[in-house]
């Protein structure tokens, strides 16, 4: 089973193959914002600098066309392709997982 690095703001995370980013994140205290896990609410929200996704069904009102296109994915819906390097946009949050 391979696995990929992810950089979260200087922490690294591992993320097995076919797993989303939120879930890795999770397990490892990734410090990305927990929503709805279902692509509705648009909480985990990221900004990809370096690597690639592929991502499943997500509302557009959470991540339009525009932030797609500008590298910004739902964590709960993204799995890496390749090791990445990713920014939280929500970093203040009540709970960080």
């Amino acid at each position: 089973m391979e696995t990929f690095k992810i950089e979260v703001n200087g922490k690294e995370i591992l993320v097995k193959e076919n797993e989303t980013i939120l879930n890795a994140s999770i397990r490892q205290v990734g410090n990305i914002f927990v929503g709805c896990k279902g692509g509705a609410c648009g909480m985990c929200k990221i900004k990809i600098t370096t690597g690639e996704t592929v991502d499943g069904i997500y509302s557009k009102s959470a991540l339009p066309d525009e932030e797609y296109a500008s590298g910004y994915r739902l964590a709960c819906q993204s799995k890496p392709t390749t090791d990445m390097s990713i920014l939280p946009i929500r970093e203040r949050n009540k709970v960080l997982r």
